[in-house]
């Protein structure tokens, strides 16, 4: 009963804030990529289509609704949802520290995976290389942390191209580790990606792997690659 109340809830929040041009913006986004990694973790090894839509308004308030769906058959579910995420948060700081604390939804309909839920606060400096850190802990299956550090660069290309670096390692706790296939916690994934952006688009290429194989079993994905459309 708690989780069909908190999808109702958020739902309802999300459609309340859309509806409110006055007090709300609502942002779009059409996502494509070669795979669906989350956390190192391989989810699907083929194409995937990732839309989601974030309400917003200026108190820092936010409701996000995120999917990933199959366009191939490496699931055996192609054109079929198997993630849906909730997010609700709330963003504060100062010039030079951003904050953002919120909580998370996850459902998987069509597959035998039980949804879960985590809480989490981020924090970004406004300094050289911008470094940020953030720290989520599910408290509903795997009661355990996951924390992921990183650094960002980027300029431009010309006024109408962008270009961006980012880099960054996640660490697990045990728990988290054992419900994912690891034997131990530890450091867990590293990223590197490589973005351009050009007004309503962007693209990236980024390689990822395991930092610990005990922690994050070899996944069957290194790079990805994919491209977006907001609005």
């Amino acid at each position: 009963m708690f989780r069909k109340s908190t999808i109702v809830l958020t739902t309802v929040a999300l459609l309340g804030l859309a509806a409110a041009p006055a007090s709300a913006d609502a942002d779009y986004a059409l996502d494509f990529a070669s795979a669906y990694v989350w956390r190192g973790i391989t989810f699907t090894d083929g194409a995937v289509w990732q839309p989601s839509v974030t309400a917003s308004n200026d108190s820092g308030f936010a409701i996000n609704v995120w999917g990933n769906l199959d366009i191939d058959d490496a699931n055996d579910m192609s054109g079929e949802f198997n993630e849906i995420d909730l997010t609700a948060s709330y963003g504060f700081g100062s010039d030079a520290v951003s904050a953002e604390v919120g909580f998370i939804e996850y459902l998987f309909p069509n597959t035998a995976f039980a949804g879960t839920r985590e809480v989490y606060l981020s924090l970004g400096f406004d300094v050289a290389a911008s470094p940020s850190v953030s720290v989520y802990y599910d408290i509903d299956e795997v009661k355990d942390f996951y924390a992921n550090v990183g650094v960002s660069f980027g300029g431009d290309v010309s006024d109408a191209l962008a270009w961006s670096v980012d880099v960054s390692a996640g660490f697990a706790g045990d728990d988290f580790a054992a419900a994912y296939g690891g034997v131990s916690g530890g450091m867990y994934d590293g990223n590197v990606t490589f973005g351009l952006s050009g007004g309503a688009w962007s693209a990236f290429v980024s390689y990822v792997d395991a930092l610990d194989d005990d922690a994050l079993p070899e996944q069957p994905v290194d790079f990805l690659a994919g491209i977006g459309f907001s609005f």
